[in-house]
Order: C-alpha cells, then structure tokens, then sequence
C-alpha cells in the first residue's frame, strides 16, 4: 500500500460512476493502494448528497460525465462550484467535449479502456507526489504566467513564481524545497538559456530538472536549451495535456534518479557492514592455517599440508575479494579519501612489479623493469599502488605462458603518465566498456584459470580521477592491450 507524504492531506476520495461493477472495482484498487476513504456514488443526486454531508476532506473526485439524471457533465459544474479537484473518467471524449472540459479547470482526464482503472490509480498516486514539489516558474509575462499558475495547481503542485532571472536565482539559493523550474527565453537581463547554465553550475539534470519555453522561432533555440542543461523544450503555445506530460515526465525522472541513488547508498552501507563482519573469521582462518604450515602443532603429512595450504590460498583470495567490496563500498559512498605527500611515483611503480613477478614467473611471464621516469610530486602513493596492482595482475591474468609485460613512465605538460602493456588476448571488440565496471567482465578468461571478482578494475577509474587524472585502454583483439592512466 502506498502511503501519502503529507499527513493533513484530505483522506477521501469519492467515485461518482454509474456502472456498479466498475465503481466497485475503482473502490477497491484506490483503497489497496492508498490509506483512504473512497465513497462511491451513482448519479447527480448521490453525489450532491455526498457533497453535503462534507467536502472539505475530498482529495478528488473521479467523475463520470454521462450520468442518467445528468448526461450532459452537470456533475462537472457540481464540483467546480464546491471547489473539489476533478479526475473525469469517461469514454465521451470527442475534441469538442475535452475543450469544454479543459475549460472547467478539471485536474485531468482518463478514457475508459482496458487499463482504465490501472490509469486511475496512477493518476492519483502522481497527484499524492505532486502536493510535495514545489514549481518555480520564471516567466515575465503576467498573463502567462497566470496560465502556468494555473496549469500546475490543477496538479496540485505548489508553485512560486519568478519574473526574470536574477529573481530566480535568488529564490534557488533561499528556497531548498525547488523540485523542478520551468523556464520562459525572452526574460529581462539574463535570457533563459543563460538562466540555465547559470543553474546547472549549483544542480545537476537529475537533483534539479529544468524545462524551457519559448514563443520564438529562433532556429535551434530548443538545441541551445538543451545543450545548456535544460532536460525539456516545449514551445508555445502548446496543448495543457502536452505540458502536463512533459511535466509529469521531468518529475517521474527525478524522481526515480533520487531512488536509485537511494538504494545504492543502502547497498553500500550493507557492503560496508558485511565487509567489516567477514574480516574477522577471514584474519582467523589466516593466522591458524599459517600456524599449522609452519608446523607450530606438528609435522603435516604431504596430503595434509596441501589441503591446508589450498585453505590457505583460498582464504587469501577471499581477503582480496573483501578488500575489493569495502573499496567499491567506499567510494561509491564518496568517502574516498586521499593521503597527498610527495613521493616517487617511479619508486611505487617499481615495488608493484617486483611484487608481481613471483606470480608471472610461474605462468613464464617476463615483467621488464619499470622503463622511464618521472619528478616527484604529491599523490597518494598507496592508493596509486592498488591501480598498479590491479593492471599489472590483469595483465599477469589474460596474458599466455612465454609473453612479456612492460610497465612505462613519463612526465609530460605537467602529467605523469604510466602505461601498463601487455601481449595477452585484447579486448573484444565492443567490450571495453565493461571493464570498469563493477560486477562485469569481458567475454576473455584468465589463460590459466585464475578467479575473477570483476571488482578490480571498478577501482581504478575512481582512485585515478580522484587525483585529477583519466585512464583509458587501447587494445587490438587478440594482440594485448596497453592500459594508459595519468595523474
């Protein structure tokens, strides 16, 4: 069931529908998906009645036009008059009968079809969300503005109103509560497409939607608006179904944005929490089984020593893995911090090959010494060693037995460059970019077997880019690939 965000929201809502089947069903899903009241009457007079009793508490009215004591909309003017908000939910809907009915200031209309009640309940639900959002409008045109006014209450969102672009700006750093601002061109001093980029320097598409209108034909105005940052263009005049949609859509997608930023906050705290917890059977089980093979308890027997050191080596990728998670949990988080101090950039280089070259000498893996170099600068040198350590074990990982791995350095226009070659498979074609991602993996497995988190890689983008830097990779199918970052 879905609940209201506005606890003194009116708490019924009354059906007027002279079908009894279709009235019950419109009751019972509003009711199954709402924590209100819905009352159910069949004609003019039932609902007058209705009305008396109190209306004061109505939410909204879903009015039928075509009722047998009133077959003309009279039930319209009924509700117009007593100033409750009117959904009319009808399958009379010739364009003559919707201009009238737009004429009346009803909320909206839904035409009886098979998904019917379904759109009813959809409709209501959007209004619930709508009484939460407030509306900037900027537009310098009293008369239109008034027109906008107009239009967005019928939704029952709140609205303020801005009559050029220095206003607007001086509401958006006083008014937090801003959930969507709707942006005429031709305003005194700061025009609408600057008015936009003024907006997006403080809010992203997604925090804060921006929709522009204009009566100009200047060509390739929408273009200017939506390159600028507005998520929308609607010319004037348009249809009040059209702005409703256009509306209703910038919302509905901001909307989603703030849930899914939502739930990739509550996965990062279950990942942080679950890392935390798995790290200290993961410490035990390492410590006891490098007591046993150091043979603490005991001489082993040659089967015993290998059962415990694959326990071992097991365990030692599960640290790995779990390192992994609470890094992407970090970072995803933004709680990636950064120890700056100048280092050597070449030295840090130097101590990841060296500890990589264990592991490529048993694949027969060459890694050349660290060719190159670079002037000590401020950087953090033990996350810059998790992305070294990160390519050179994927280059170890998807290169075959006999192959080389080099490792480069330069400085260049105030860059330190580093470069991680390899002469292993490549990247298929079309697959590049599922490298950093987390979770994913190219179609390419390791050359002997080794396990794969898919986590890695997801880190680097992020520590190189929190130093300012960008990485890339260049690969040709089946002839390696070179994984080039710089800070």
């Amino acid at each position: 069931m879905d609940t209201f965000d506005d606890a003194a929201a009116p708490s019924r809502i009354l059906v007027v529908e002279d079908s009894q089947p279709l009235a019950q069903e419109l009751q019972r899903s509003i009711e199954a998906a709402f924590p209100v009241r819905v009352e159910a009457a069949s004609s003019y007079a039932e609902a007058e009645a209705c009305l008396d009793r109190g209306g004061d508490d109505l939410f909204l009215a879903v009015l039928n036009l075509t009722l047998g004591d009133a077959p003309d909309g009279e039930v319209v003017d009924l509700f117009r008059a007593r100033g409750v908000p009117s959904l009319i939910f009808s399958s009379d809907f010739t364009p003559a009968s919707r201009r009238r009915m737009s004429a009346k200031g009803v909320v909206d209309y839904v035409v009886k079809d098979g998904q019917a009640v379904g759109n009813v309940v959809d409709y209501i639900r959007r209004l619930r969300r709508n009484r939460g959002i407030r509306v900037l409008v900027v537009e310098d045109s009293a008369s239109f503005r008034a027109l906008l006014r107009s239009l967005l209450l019928r939704q029952m969102f709140q609205v303020v109103e801005a009559v050029d672009g220095r206003t607007a700006l001086d509401v958006l750093r006083t008014d937090g509560g801003i959930g969507l601002v709707i942006v005429d061109y031709l305003l005194d001093g700061l025009d609408g497409v600057s008015l936009v980029k003024a907006i997006r320097a403080g809010y992203s598409r997604n925090s804060l939607p921006v929709i522009g209108i204009s009566s100009s034909r200047e060509p390739q105005l929408s273009v200017r608006f939506i390159k600028h940052g507005a998520n929308d263009f609607l010319p004037k005049p348009f249809e009040a179904e059209e702005f409703h949609c256009r509306v209703d859509r910038c919302v509905e997608m901001a909307e989603v944005v703030r849930q899914l930023e939502r739930a990739n906050r509550i996965k990062n705290q279950f990942l942080g929490m679950a890392v935390h917890d798995l790290r200290s059977p993961i410490n035990g089980i390492n410590g006891l089984s490098e007591m046993l093979l150091d043979n603490v308890y005991g001489e082993l027997a040659t089967e015993q020593r290998e059962v415990i050191e694959f326990i071992h080596s097991a365990n030692l990728q599960m640290n790995t893995l779990v390192s992994d998670l609470l890094d992407i949990s970090v970072i995803e988080a933004g709680q990636l911090r950064l120890e700056l101090r100048e280092a050597s950039l070449a030295e840090v280089a130097a101590q990841a090959i060296h500890f990589h070259s264990l592991a490529a000498k048993a694949k027969s893996i060459t890694i050349h010494p660290l060719e190159g170099d670079a002037p000590r600068f401020a950087f953090d040198a033990r996350r810059v060693g998790q992305v070294l350590d990160n390519l050179l074990s994927n280059a170890i990982k998807f290169s075959p037995v006999g192959t080389a791995v080099r490792v480069t350095l330069e400085a260049a226009d105030g860059r330190a460059v580093v470069s991680v070659i390899d002469q292993g498979q490549g990247i298929p074609p079309g697959e590049a970019d599922l490298l950093f991602q987390s979770f994913r993996r190219t179609s390419v497995r390791p050359t002997a077997g080794e396990g794969s988190t898919g986590l890695g890689l997801a880190i680097v983008p992020k520590i190189v880019e929190a130093h300012g830097g960008t990485i890339g990779v260049e690969s040709e199918f089946g002839h390696g690939a070179i994984f080039r970052f710089s800070l």
